[in-house]
């Protein structure tokens, strides 16, 4: 039985806001953003990119109305973060490992963005003082999870059994 794409790619994000905004909000330790790995990882697919960046951006808005921060803060870095991750795809295609770096520095430049906009408009409660280990951990995190699962997640997507033919 095939599901459609769009079935998928719901459930995935789906999942992941439901385990980041449920368990990973009682862990204070080291906490991948699902959300942001799952956006970065679409543009890996062959979704269309207005596609991606629709997707980036109503996630994003789900997240900041589960959440306590500034209502569209995330949904601006999530849609941010997912342009420059489908210009800079071609760099992330040749194997798993550079996968894993592209989605680690796409990661940070979505949270150093974050704690930018935030402060700019007072939201006080994004810099504290385990903001050094924030950005130092979360992006080493999904670092880790996109080597992982990556190949995985652009297959189910896109269907494709010759896609990213590396393990």
């Amino acid at each position: 039985m095939r599901f459609p794409k769009g079935l998928m790619v719901g459930t995935l994000l789906l999942l992941a806001i439901v385990v980041q905004t449920t368990l990973f909000g009682q862990i204070r330790v080291v906490v991948p953003d699902l959300v942001m790995l799952v956006v970065i990882l679409l543009a890996l697919t062959r979704i269309r990119p207005e596609l991606v960046l629709l997707v980036a951006f109503l996630s994003g808005l789900v997240v900041d109305l589960l959440g306590s921060s500034l209502v569209g803060l995330r949904a601006v870095v999530f849609t941010t973060v997912a342009y420059v991750a489908i210009r800079t795809r071609s760099r992330a295609e040749i194997g798993r490992f550079a996968t894993a770096i592209w989605a680690g520095l796409l990661t940070f430049g979505g949270l150093v963005l974050t704690v930018v906009i935030g402060t700019l408009f007072g939201q006080t409660s994004l810099i504290g003082p385990d903001i050094g280990s924030r950005l130092a951990l979360v992006p080493l995190a999904n670092l880790i999870l996109a080597g992982l699962f990556s190949p995985l997640m652009t297959r189910l997507i896109d269907r494709d059994t010759g896609l990213f033919r590396y393990t």
